[in-house]
């Protein structure tokens, strides 16, 4: 049996470490931060027969992505799924019930006692065929540590029941004692306590992913009614394998508070061991046949049964049992792998006391014969955060494994800082030909700030972890880069670092002409669009994300940055990822730019526009020195409770009172229509009814925000899509305004609301000959953006939000004019693309730049490529 360990991400500007343990019939990942699940797309890593996910930490550096890839891994009819990790797991993906349902899978939360087993015979914490994973805490000095476990452990199995792949069973219902407080009239989820609480969450897990199945099915991944292209329903025979489970009362009320037992900025972390099986030696023929052993009972042998032979010896016939050890080979040595995740220097201690006390760990940690001849340790992953690596007592520990094992080592001072979504760069450096302003290449780094090589006493086999760096744990081989399909496919890098070799950039010759003509054109119009610069000629327009429903190699999902001169910034929507193209972009000012947030707006709650608000509110409450202005978030109700529930476990500076944090604006109390009320009935009803969502709070934070950002009003548009979903309306006192649709069907209200506006940004998921599709999935086709367009009577209109379905570019731009329409005026239309860079007054170079664009794209077309993209898309069923 063979099996291999490879790291998918490292700690770069937009992602951090993702482990991936391979077996030809399952797959098992270390750690999800934010972009993991656009990173396995990029990268080519398959996520089909994944297992688990075992996370070492509860902060978003290692859980940022685990909603994204929750859902593809339901997407692509993955049915079990078991997810280990530290307290407050259970806590933060129960806060997601919002915006994750998914039928067809079970998930399965289990969380680790932050009390060590540090006895000789620890229980393990997973299992199935192919490992066995043991765990234990890592605590900061700080923190009073647990008692441990000293005493002989119990055999019994930490989990309920273990299926053949690994996988726990679980109970569905919730027990008599919730049942009956469930019951209760006024019931309040909130004020849950203790084992209540926790059976609460489980509880709304497996209301998330209920994979209640029908009898009669066998096991294959159900087939789901989908949407033909065409629009049709497609009928399923296996469709109704699934019941909905009754949704509890209180779902949608606030969870029961998470209390950590720990200081908000010093989470505790999980070691994990991991034992691959133990296979058995080889069956020695020759030897069996010395023996006498009939062929056909070599077999009961090699299932480890003794045998009973006739043998003759002298003149006599007598019977002899052979053991299997008779004729087979020892067996081999399990191979481990360990991962350590150590976020500073205080966490040395504990992490090194717990290996020196448990005689079961220190079994691993060991170059003794009797240990090293029981297992044998592959790989030591080493998780480091700021001045871990270079501590002299890390060192020590480091060369007290045996020096057979590989060390994998992630320190943010000695890794590099590489692109990760190399196709989107690649793209974005040969539009970087056409326009450098327009098109910025990303920030990156191929050298550390300091080299592994200065630090004496290392031991032998010590590598820096790179995304692709992959090895073989059994057959036993080195670390090598370079083995996942992506890493050899990146153009990025090597174009970028070779300026003097242009055929690089694979741009055809007939392509830097059209550069060349285009630019022409450009620069003999410049002139006259300067002589008469409109109102709100240097807001800058930023596209972050331009992708729907799930993020591709070219593009991230949903976001747009609008930069105010003098004022600040609104980021209208933010997807997961988020944050790292903040990153991308702007490079070392990215911490300028949190400075600079005045207001975060999101629409609705489909995950692909708020999973990155989160991140991005973490990492401005980490700015030194700490932000003086307030930031203002409109949302609807569910946005503001889940991250209200997220608080609990990570500082996002929600109603922080030194006024640098956070003021949540309910979207619904912003209405253009001002009826000096919320609604209570209906879908644009208020959903809650908590002191956060007080009317005249809301309203009065959005007459300060204006103020903030100079604007003359800022207003909530209801529009028209699957679930409750807002478009904004920003005017300025300058004079100019823009309108955001948000995702939506063309709706009457966003004309009526956004007229004569400067920009209209609108989505344009589906092409116009998928108007069956689009109406079907309450979205807008490219032709429908631009009428609307033409309706508002705006000045420019930029299409976003494109399905990947099209990979690259939308089939058509459908700027015909409809009829009845004549006295509308025609508005320059340009596409969005992820780290564009232009103010409202050069989108009409992003405009007459477009032929040049889609040649560019039909140059470097990749069938195979972009057909992938389009199964994720088919799998998300947008």
């Amino acid at each position: 049996m063979s099996w291999t360990t490879s790291v998918v991400t490292s700690a770069t500007t937009d992602t951090e470490p993702s482990i991936v343990i391979s077996f030809d019939n399952a797959k098992y990942i270390f750690n999800l931060a934010e972009n993991s699940n656009r990173a396995f797309t990029q990268k080519k890593a398959h996520r089909k027969s994944t297992r688990a996910f075992f996370l070492t930490q509860v902060v978003p550096q290692r859980t940022g992505g685990i909603a994204g890839m929750l859902m593809s891994s339901a997407d692509q009819s993955l049915r079990i799924l078991d997810v280990v990790g530290p307290p407050g797991l259970a806590h933060r993906i129960a806060a997601m019930r919002c915006y994750i349902y998914r039928d067809s899978m079970n998930v399965n939360v289990k969380e680790v006692s932050l009390s060590p087993d540090l006895t000789a015979s620890p229980p393990w914490t997973y299992q199935d065929k192919n490992i066995t994973v043991y765990s234990f805490p890592v605590l900061h000095s700080s923190m009073e540590v647990p008692e441990a476990t000293l005493a002989k452990a119990s055999q019994e199995s930490p989990v309920e029941c273990v299926t053949e792949t690994g996988a726990t069973k679980r109970k569905r219902e919730p027990s008599s004692s919730l049942k009956e407080i469930m019951e209760q009239e006024g019931f309040l989820a909130e004020k849950l306590e203790g084992e209540l609480a926790q059976e609460w969450r489980t509880l709304m897990i497996n209301t998330m992913f209920p994979a209640s199945m029908k009898r009669g099915f066998k096991g294959n991944s159900p087939k789901r009614q989908r949407v033909s292209p065409k629009g049709d329903a497609e009928d399923s025979k296996n469709f109704d394998i699934y019941q909905r489970p009754r949704i509890p009362a209180g779902y949608h009320h606030q969870l029961p508070k998470f209390n950590p037992s720990w200081p908000i900025d010093s989470p505790p972390t999980l070691a994990y061991v991991v034992v691959g099986p133990s296979v058995r030696g080889k069956f020695d023929v020759d030897k069996s046949l010395e023996l006498g052993v009939p062929k056909n009972m070599r077999s009961r042998l090699t299932r480890g049964e003794s045998i009973t032979v006739a043998v003759q010896e002298g003149d006599q016939t007598v019977n002899k049992i052979i053991n299997p050890l008779d004729c087979i080979g020892p067996s081999e040595v399990p191979p481990v792998l360990i991962v350590l995740d150590v976020p500073s220097p205080a966490y040395i201690p504990h992490l090194i006391s717990s290996f020196e006390t448990s005689p079961f760990y220190a079994r691993f940690h060991s170059t003794r014969t009797e240990d090293v001849s029981e297992y044998a340790v592959r790989t030591v992953y080493h998780l480091c955060g700021a001045g871990v690596f270079e501590d002299p007592r890390y060192i020590q520990f480091m060369n007290g494994f045996p020096p057979s094992a590989h060390h994998m080592v992630s320190s943010p001072e000695y890794g590099c800082n590489p692109v990760t979504f190399t196709s989107a760069a690649f793209n974005q450096l040969r539009l970087h030909q056409l326009d450098a302003e327009m098109f910025p290449v990303p920030h990156y780094s191929l050298s550390p700030l300091k080299q592994l090589s200065a630090i004496p006493e290392l031991p032998a086999n010590c590598f820096a972890l790179e995304p692709g760096l992959r090895m073989n744990v059994r057959p036993v081989g080195a670390p090598e880069t370079g083995r996942l399909p992506a890493e050899r496919r990146d153009n990025f890098h090597p174009a970028h670092t070779k300026p003097d070799s242009p055929e690089l950039l694979l741009l055809s010759p007939s392509n830097l002409q059209k550069f060349a003509d285009v630019r022409a054109k450009v620069e003999e119009v410049a002139p006259q669009k300067a002589s008469r610069p409109s109102p709100g000629y240097d807001v800058a327009i930023i596209p972050l994300g331009t992708a729907s429903a799930v993020p591709t190699s070219s593009r991230n999902v949903s976001s747009t940055l609008v930069r105010i001169p003098s004022r600040g910034s609104i980021l209208l929507d933010a997807g997961e990822g988020t944050y790292g193209q903040l990153a991308r972009h702007f490079g070392a000012s990215v911490g300028d730019v949190l400075r600079d947030l005045r207001c975060i707006f999101v629409s609705h709650i489909h995950g692909d526009h708020h999973m990155g608000v989160a991140k991005i509110l973490s990492q401005r409450r980490k700015l030194d020195p700490p932000v003086t202005q307030p930031l203002y978030l409109v949302s609807i109700h569910k946005l503001h409770l889940y991250l209200r529930e997220l608080s609990d476990i990570e500082d996002l500076g929600i109603n922080d009172p030194s006024g640098g944090g956070v003021v949540t604006v309910i979207s619904d109390a912003l209405h253009i229509k001002r009826s000096g009320d919320y609604l209570y009935h209906g879908m644009w009803r208020i959903e809650g009814t908590e002191p956060w969502t007080d009317f005249q709070r809301s309203t009065a934070a959005g007459m300060r925000l204006c103020v903030a950002l100079g604007l003359q009003s800022f207003n909530t548009i209801d529009v028209f899509h699957q679930v409750k979903c807002y478009g904004v309306s920003i005017r300025h006192q300058d004079g100019w305004s823009i309108v955001f649709s948000a995702d939506t069907l063309p709706t009457q209200s966003l004309v009526r609301g956004g007229q004569g506006a400067t920009l209209l940004i609108h989505e344009a998921t589906m092409g116009d000959d998928e108007e069956v599709m689009a109406r079907a999935k309450s979205h807008s086709t490219v032709g429908q953006a631009i009428e609307m367009g033409r309706k508002m009577n705006a000045e420019n209109v930029l299409l976003t939000h494109f399905s990947a379905r099209y990979p690259r570019l939308p089939p058509s731009l459908g700027i015909r004019r409809q009829t009845g329409e004549n006295n509308a005026r025609e508005p320059i239309i340009a596409l969005a693309f992820d780290h564009a860079s232009f103010t409202i007054g050069t989108m009409w170079k992003l405009n007459m730049y477009l032929p040049a664009i889609q040649q560019t794209f039909a140059d470097t077309y990749d069938e195979e490529e972009d057909e992938e993209e389009r199964k994720a898309a088919l799998a998300a069923d947008l």
